[in-house]
């Protein structure tokens, strides 16, 4: 998203002269994106700048490979892992005071962040879950404790637990053509997991809110969602941002939505905190964000679930069984039949088995 958001900004924008379609030099652009959460995972973006269609149209979307690494002032240093310009740093205890910066190695040539103290994260007091007659809504109340400058994001990650439709009650048998009653129903893959994550960054500004943040809507889904079924669970990260980090999010937020004004950005703006070591005039965009994450977990029952179509199992006649099973039906259990006695009603495997619909037997846990 930031990649194409750069992109966008730098289109419509007058803040460089450049060709549009990115010919020669700024093709090659740099772009670096680094969300670094002392404390927890941190991910770290690179890629170039890309015409807009790219990525719209079947073309492939260019990521360099590179080396990542967080430096502390005192010498000490965290390698990344990952590649095709995605990259993910391991949790670490800061030392006190301690300085940091990024450092990224890409096509021969050394890039690094300024130097930042990593800013105290936010207190996470508390995580509320609201719903009105559509959708589920999880909120998160924080305090700041006066160290931050009135600024924070929030990402999460969830998981939930989740049933399929049915029990499949009922046997196939190519051999004789006939369905069979199944002597114990198959349950074993009626309850299954399932997780998700955002990388997006939820920006705040609470600089006039008297430090603290209340009942703030950080993530919603409809109440017919699976993740009302069962159990569900979510993992809130926040962290503060100092006032030029939020400006330079904000601003491609802003920018980079389908009514932002496009034209808005002054020259200079979008100047990040990355830069080439080897060619201090190479232009390179993008920011680094080192912070201190405060985390709470919240969980939520199945009291809000709303009321979700299943979807219908199908009456099928004997003449039609091979042909439905060789579309991978099966059959499940009786349905009603209008005007007539009960049948048994096939199928797809989503239907009974929750792996097919996507879910894991095992619990997974958040990253």
């Amino acid at each position: 998203m930031i990649l194409l958001t750069f992109m966008v900004l730098l289109a419509g924008s007058c803040v460089y002269p450049y060709d549009v379609e990115l010919e020669g030099e700024m093709k090659n652009t740099l772009v670096v994106d680094g969300n670094i959460l002392i404390g927890n995972t941190s991910t770290v973006q690179l890629g170039y700048l890309q015409p807009l269609n790219v990525g719209q149209r079947g073309q492939s979307v260019s990521r360099p490979e590179g080396k990542v690494y967080l430096e502390e002032e005192g010498g000490a240093e965290i390698k990344g892992s990952g590649s095709a310009g995605m990259y993910t740093l391991p949790s670490f205890t800061p030392s006190d005071g301690a300085r940091y910066r990024l450092r990224v190695e890409v096509g021969g040539k050394t890039y690094y962040s300024d130097w930042i103290e990593p800013v105290k994260a936010p207190e996470i007091q508390d995580i509320s879950f609201t719903a009105d007659d559509d959708h589920v809504y999880v909120q998160v109340t924080m305090q700041d404790d006066g160290s931050g400058e009135g600024y924070a994001a929030t990402q999460y990650e969830e998981m939930w637990k989740f049933h399929a439709d049915y029990i499949q009650m009922y046997t196939y048998d190519f051999r004789t053509n006939s369905i069979e009653p199944l002597l114990l129903p198959d349950s074993s893959r009626q309850l299954c997991w399932n997780k998700d994550r955002t990388y997006q960054q939820e920006l705040i500004n609470y600089v006039e809110l008297d430090r603290e943040v209340k009942n703030y809507t950080v993530h919603q889904f409809l109440r017919t969602d699976r993740r009302n079924q069962d159990e569900y669970h979510i993992r809130v990260k926040a962290w503060n941002l100092n006032a030029d980090q939020y400006r330079y999010r904000k601003l491609l937020e802003e920018n980079g939505s389908i009514g932002g004004n496009l034209f808005s950005p002054e020259p200079g703006e979008l100047n990040g905190n990355v830069y080439c070591a080897d060619d201090p005039d190479e232009p390179v965009f993008g920011y680094v964000n080192i912070s201190l994450v405060s985390i709470m977990d919240g969980v939520l029952d199945s009291r809000y679930e709303k009321y979700r179509v299943k979807e219908p199992l199908i009456p099928v006649s004997p003449a039609d069984y091979a042909y439905m099973s060789s579309l991978g039906y099966s059959p499940v259990d009786m349905v009603e039949v209008e005007g007539g006695d009960p049948v048994v009603g096939w199928g797809k495997a989503r239907c009974y088995d929750c792996v097919a619909a996507g879910g894991t037997l095992e619990k997974p846990e958040f990253d």
